[in-house]
């Protein structure tokens, strides 16, 4: 598809084409550095072929934003132009479908990414019917090229109904407990060096068994204290491979944290033996989707102090946040539990 100008109609389009395919591009580095609101949280648990949206996006937007600069000298460069947007608008469908009825809340990020798709979409139909009009282009023709960008579309759609998935499912480590297909999540966010946080973990130990039958429970380390990253890699490896007994562990890891700050792999071994656990060390990608993961839940939810207590639950589109000792409880969290299920 030509994208020479032969009217100030087609100009003007591809001043919009170019605005909205930059626009994308910005807004795919905003997605992939998280710099988002509240309401990206769950959207940013969702990976497409194991890859991050964000960085996904910039890959893309920047294919596309190369082959806008060279089609004036490349026919085929327009047509894959065009075919390419067509592809992403039928991917974007399914990311909509996802924030509406699966999400419960809307991403303005995303919904910005799926704006300047959209644009480009329309920019590049109006200058291809522009053009096929002004070079005397037959109705076969032109019926040819809105079959293919329909078949394109399809073929994005298919695309993002096979290749989006939750970070959990896709490539992140599984941290959850309790009630599974719950649509409530209770995420416990603590710092392991945290002084109100030790003096909140007796109770989050006696009240784990009631919360997690009635909900999904998540532990999340946020490392204010950096230290606390040192206790990571263990604290994600119990929860991967050692759910049943993960309480304990977590509780044998809390006391260890008392007496050093960097427990060696020999000391965490030594004191975890007794319960019959052998570590299982977590891969160098595995560990850094757990963090990315607990990254993006407390920066998600507007997390600012430990201990915080996220209740959650997408479908009512409700959330309560409980901070500091004298919020944290256990009939709190029920209390919590009961309010966004309403």
């Amino acid at each position: 598809m030509s994208s020479t100008p032969c009217s100030p109609g087609k100009a003007v389009a591809d001043v919009v084409l170019w605005l909205a395919l930059l626009a994308g591009l910005a807004l795919s580095v905003l997605s992939g550095l998280k710099i988002c609101t509240a309401l990206c949280s769950e959207t940013a648990k969702y990976l497409i072929f194991g890859m991050d949206f964000g960085w996904f996006g910039c890959a893309f937007f920047g294919a596309l934003v190369l082959l806008s600069a060279v089609r004036s000298r490349a026919p085929f460069a327009g047509s894959l132009l065009l075919y390419g947007v067509s592809a992403a608008l039928g991917s974007e469908l399914r990311l909509i479908w996802i924030q509406k009825y699966i999400i419960g809340s809307w991403c303005p990020v995303c919904l910005g990414i799926a704006a300047m798709v959209a644009t480009a979409f329309l920019a590049l139909l109006y200058q291809l019917l522009a053009t096929q009009t002004a070079s005397g282009g037959t109705m076969k023709t032109k019926i040819t090229h809105m079959a293919v960008m329909v078949l394109a579309l399809l073929v994005g759609l298919g695309a993002a109904l096979a290749g989006v998935q939750k970070e959990a499912e896709a490539a992140g480590p599984d941290i959850y407990f309790g009630k599974r297909q719950s649509d409530t999540t209770v995420y416990f966010v603590s710092d392991w060096f945290c002084p109100v946080c030790r003096r909140v973990e007796p109770d989050m130990e006696k009240a784990f068994p009631e919360i997690s039958s009635k909900a999904r429970v998540a532990f999340v380390d946020m490392p204010i204290h950096p230290d606390t990253a040192n206790i990571t890699p263990y604290n994600l490896q119990f929860m991967v491979y050692d759910k049943d007994k993960y309480m304990r562990l977590r509780h044998v890891l809390e006391e260890l944290s008392r007496t050093t700050k960097s427990p060696t792999p020999e000391q965490v071994q030594s004191a975890v033996a007794p319960l019959g656990v052998t570590l299982r060390p977590l891969n160098f990608v595995e560990l850094m989707n757990g963090v990315k993961l607990f990254e993006s839940i407390f920066r998600g939810f507007g997390v600012k102090a430990t201990p915080t207590v996220v209740v959650d639950n997408p479908k009512t589109k409700k959330r309560r946040l409980l901070v500091g000792s004298r919020e944290i409880s256990r009939n709190a969290i029920k209390e919590a539990i009961a309010q966004v299920e309403r």
